[in-house]
């Protein structure tokens, strides 16, 4: 067998890879360091260097022109930077654990580095660094703000943009219930416990999901003669079988805190769909609570949480057809408390979608984006079509007790004119007509409702409509149906957490 004799040949034959790896080969066909060294160096003009990512011992990832951006070339890549980069490949980890698409808030938690710490690389210079090697890259979401993703995957990622949507959704309601469980266990209380959607949770240099004090004896300590509490810190990544890169950046996270003399005693929980054994053995290894949703709440709602995830990536085909499947939803989702909140909010514009399509006929859509003209896109909760009948609902599943605002309703009017203006610059709907409507389960305090009142009388190319809580309970109760109007009354109207709002006014 022919021994390779040059750079090009190695990269012909083998495919992208570090220098010193490279070195290493023509050492091993008995060519001395030295030489190895110098014909590394003087590699030909059609070996590529990877500029902007350094490795150990001025090590340099070299490939060829043509394999640049093929699935070759990032395997190579992601192999070299888990050898030699862990900071980098706990990032990459995560962020694929992620489904490849992140909010760029959310990075600072997933990534494994801190903030700001001395001697560590921060978050934000990791990104930096990923994104200049184009790996990573940034995106404007219309829904989520600058979003994070893997450049060579933009397309695929894009199509799974509902899955996103849903798997953040989903998550937010596990947080709440977390939440509420650490308050029953006395492991932290809900009313001091922070978590993503909230705040920004963060203890000493670490940013994470869900953060709260807690007075546990293995935790607390006692200081200028008084208890103070450690802290009961957690991660939530569903929609994923986390492995041994899934859960690098979290035990990074803990092994860097764990690390610092000033730091209180803390206890780290890592929730996912599912572990691989090795990655359960990896999380167990530095003392961390690795568990599922299953273990927590038990299996009736671990399958409900995947069902929600199903219901909000297929939302339109399911409030179109299929509403049974939302009462199943809010039954089996009220054996853990705190999540009221974000699961109304996220089921609302399918129960307005399932509504409008009973009620009013032909096609709906939810959670479309449209392009506008200023080059950005927006999402609509619910779209409904019929003919050249354009109607678009904004919805806000409320509390009956909550007041929408005059800035609220002035930040809608002004996604109204762009999301008519991208719809009017599309041929198809030249000739459409169009409505905005805003629906609430709650009020419209008197500024919002002048604003409407004249905003419906002024604007003349599309109409102006709303519903407060009264209106939206007296059109449900035209559907013949009484699986929809039995969900309204007893999670949106009739909830116990309504009540005890208007309690609380009332001796206020």
């Amino acid at each position: 067998m022919t021994k390779i004799q040059t750079v090009k040949e190695y990269l012909s034959v083998h495919g992208p890879a570090l220098s010193s790896d490279i070195a290493a080969v023509f050492r091993k066909n008995g060519i001395s360091d030295v030489a190895a060294r110098k014909r590394v160096s003087r590699r030909s003009p059609e070996v590529m260097v990877l500029s902007g990512l350094t490795f150990p011992k001025r090590a340099r990832f070299l490939y060829l022109k043509h394999q640049f951006g093929k699935d070759k070339y990032w395997t190579a890549l992601y192999a070299a930077i888990k050898q030699s980069n862990p900071a980098y490949a706990a990032a990459i980890g995560a962020v694929r654990a992620c489904g490849g698409y992140v909010r760029r808030k959310d990075f600072d938690v997933i990534s494994g580095s801190p903030l700001r710490q001395k001697k560590q690389i921060s978050s934000e210079a990791v990104l930096n660094r990923l994104c200049a090697v184009s790996i990573l890259d940034k995106t404007d979401d219309p829904v989520h703000g600058e979003c994070i993703y893997f450049r060579h995957q933009l397309g695929e990622i894009l199509a799974r943009r509902s899955t996103f949507r849903a798997r953040l959704i989903t998550e937010d309601v596990l947080l709440d219930a977390i939440r509420s469980w650490a308050g029953k266990m006395n492991i932290s209380s809900p009313n001091v416990t922070k978590i993503r959607g909230d705040s920004d949770p963060q203890y000493v240099t670490f940013r994470f999901h869900l953060c709260g004090p807690s007075y546990l004896r293995p935790i607390r300590y006692l200081a200028d003669s008084k208890m103070k509490p450690g802290f009961f810190v957690a991660d939530v990544i569903l929609d994923s079988h986390l492995g041994e890169d899934g859960v690098d950046a979290f035990i990074r996270k803990c092994t860097t805190l764990s690390g610092l003399p000033s730091a209180r005693p803390f206890l780290p929980m890592l929730i996912a769909e599912s572990f691989t054994p090795e990655a359960l053995k990896a999380c167990r290894a530095q003392g961390i609570m690795a568990t599922t949703p299953a273990t927590l709440f038990g299996a009736d709602i671990a399958t409900a949480l995947s069902d929600l995830m199903k219901t909000l990536t297929n939302a339109a085909t399911v409030a179109a057809t299929k509403p049974d499947q939302l009462e199943d939803l809010f039954k089996k989702l009220s054996g853990i408390e705190g999540q009221a909140g974000n699961l109304r909010g996220a089921l609302f514009e399918l129960l307005v979608g399932h509504m409008v399509k009973q009620l009013e006929g032909n096609s709906i859509d939810i959670g479309k984006t449209i392009q506008c003209k200023d080059g950005k896109s927006r999402e609509m909760d619910v779209c409904r079509f019929k003919e050249k009948i354009v109607v678009i609902y904004e919805c806000k599943g409320y509390q009956p007790t909550s007041f929408v605002t005059k800035p609220e309703i002035e930040k809608w009017f002004q996604a109204v004119a762009q999301i008519y203006s991208g719809y009017k610059a599309q041929e198809a709907y030249i000739n459409s007509s169009f409505s905005f409507e805003y629906w609430t389960c709650g009020m419209f305090d008197e500024e919002a409702l002048g604003l409407l009142k004249e905003n419906k009388t002024k604007i003349k190319k599309y109409t102006i409509e709303w519903k407060d809580g009264e209106a939206v309970r007296k059109y449900a109760s035209q559907m013949s149906a009484p699986g929809i109007r039995r969900i309204l009354d007893e999670h949106y109207f009739n909830h116990p957490i309504n009540f005890i709002t208007v309690q609380t006014r009332a001796s206020s």
